[in-house]
């Protein structure tokens, strides 16, 4: 039994030394590196770059290379549009400069032979007198409504007393010798009757001036008492028309006569009996 454990023994022990006895194999070490791809600070062998790394750094320059030479593309490519523009520009606002023609001479335009007919004289001129009496046919101002109608109304009464005083001259020599006259009076619209011209005065004309005193006598025997007959140099319608009087005597006729003397618009008429000469 002893024997058998020594045995044992000594094969373990042979078994064990023929392990020994062969080469170790020696291991390749693997470099220690960080999560980024950089050597471990404890190795400084593995501190120098990798060809991994080496290439991703080209990587990026040649991607930086090609963005500077993209961008600098399209800058040129934007310099030439732009002068492009202002080219175009330039060229719409310089004005288009055409040929210059050179004139044809037309045979109808050739001035017209003169002939030896002496061209007539002009005529004279009119004198300066006579072109100073040229009335202007421009007018300043409008005329007055107002005046015109006055003016027509003094002309109207004017025809009408002449036309009273024809018709009494042919009839007072065949009438009687007890014909009376009759004195046309015309008023203002606020004379209602002869009684309201007591103590106005009344415009006369000169020609009716030996009369005044039969005049007076016959208005106070129809109630205008202390009545004033003027005279003046303007015409009685006239100062009746201007507004000097209230009323104004513009004839002396015949009963028939001052009764076809028309009426005036705007003015009351009165005919006022003279007494018997």
């Amino acid at each position: 039994m002893r024997a058998l454990s020594f045995g044992a023994l000594a094969l373990v022990s042979a078994l064990g030394l023929a392990g020994c006895s062969r080469p170790v194999v020696p291991q390749v070490a693997v470099p220690c590196v960080d999560l980024s791809g950089r050597p471990c600070a404890d190795n400084p062998s593995a501190a120098q770059p990798t060809p991994p790394a080496s290439s991703e750094q080209a990587v990026k320059e040649s991607r930086k290379a090609a963005a500077v030479a993209r961008r600098a593309a399209l800058q040129r490519k934007h310099a030439r549009e732009a002068r492009r523009r202002a080219a175009a520009q330039r060229a719409a606002m310089k004005p288009t400069e055409k040929p210059i023609e050179k004139p044809v001479a037309k045979p109808s335009e050739m001035p017209p032979v003169q002939t030896s007919r002496p061209d007539p004289a002009p005529s004279p001129a009119a004198p300066p007198a006579l072109a100073g009496k040229i009335p202007s046919t421009s007018t300043d101002t409008p005329p007055n409504p107002a005046k015109v109608q006055r003016e027509v109304m003094v002309a109207a009464v004017t025809v009408a007393a002449e036309l009273a005083e024809r018709m009494t001259a042919l009839r007072v020599p065949q009438a009687p010798a007890d014909t009376h006259l009759v004195a046309v009076v015309l008023a203002r619209p606020a004379v209602r009757a002869i009684s309201d011209l007591s103590g106005k005065v009344i415009a006369i004309d000169e020609r009716y001036a030996k009369s005044n005193s039969k005049i007076t006598a016959a208005m106070s025997a129809a109630g205008a008492s202390e009545v004033l007959l003027l005279e003046g140099q303007a015409t009685a319608i006239t100062r009746l028309t201007n507004g000097e009087v209230v009323a104004a005597v513009v004839a002396l006729a015949s009963p028939e006569a001052a009764e076809a003397f028309p009426k005036i618009e705007g003015f009351r008429l009165f005919s006022v009996m003279l007494p018997k000469p």
